[in-house]
């Protein structure tokens, strides 16, 4: 029953960050690829294939939207994977299916996806770290701890606070409070040194703070 219950708290946590951080970080993705890009060599790529990914996509966020048939969802998917998976719209396509599928509770799916967009892109591009995060937020809701780190191991310097919330999520849900906390210190310094503020972060920091020492938490993530 305990299990069962950690599980569930595990989802709803993906759920959560999901909806808090996905059509954000995405849309940022978006922005960044069509600038680096540029209009000019834009319009020579691929030409009317990128045009047809591009509405592909569309289409399945029109339906995601809308809440329209799945099943018109999943054949626009389909092709677009199968006709245009050199393209990043293909990318975008599979991290919107496995969001769908961590909606409906299926975790196996979500990673199926997530696995599938890592496999025709670049993983050490900003889609590619985007792509990362979320399949080690899947994992660790599957139950995959340890592997879940490993893939945030890797680095995810476009997305550092991000990576180091993530780490500090998973390890307090497998109940290192003191590995968590230096990882929510290091998300919360990083977000300052760069010009932002987390309230997040420093809730999570505070919060931890007042439950240890804080110089037993530093002690202990220096040993670990």
């Amino acid at each position: 029953m305990a299990d069962h219950m950690q599980d569930e708290a595990d989802l709803e946590a993906i759920k959560r960050w999901w909806d808090e951080n996905g059509k954000s970080l995405v849309a940022a993705i978006i922005v960044a690829v069509l600038g680096t890009v540029g209009w000019q060599q834009y319009q020579g790529y691929q030409g009317s294939q990128e045009q047809a990914a591009s509405d592909l996509y569309a289409t399945m966020l029109a339906i995601q939207l809308e809440e329209g048939d799945a099943a018109q969802l999943a054949a626009a998917g389909a092709t677009l994977k199968s006709e245009h998976s050199g393209s990043i719209y293909a990318q975008f396509a599979a991290m919107l299916e496995a969001r769908i599928a961590v909606e409906a509770d299926d975790l196996e799916r979500a990673e199926a996806s997530l696995r599938w967009a890592l496999s025709v892109g670049d993983p050490h591009s900003d889609i590619g770290q985007l792509i990362q995060l979320r399949l080690a937020r899947v994992m660790a809701a599957r139950g995959s701890e340890e592997e879940a780190l490993a893939i945030l191991e890797r680095g995810g310097d476009a997305y550092p606070v991000a990576y180091a919330q993530a780490e500090g999520d998973i390890h307090l849900a497998a109940g290192r409070a003191e590995k968590a906390l230096l990882a929510y210190r290091t998300g919360r310094d990083t977000s300052t040194e760069l010009g932002e503020v987390s309230v997040v972060l420093d809730n999570k920091v505070r919060g931890l703070e007042t439950r240890m020492p804080i110089d037993e938490a530093e002690r202990k993530g220096e040993q670990g």
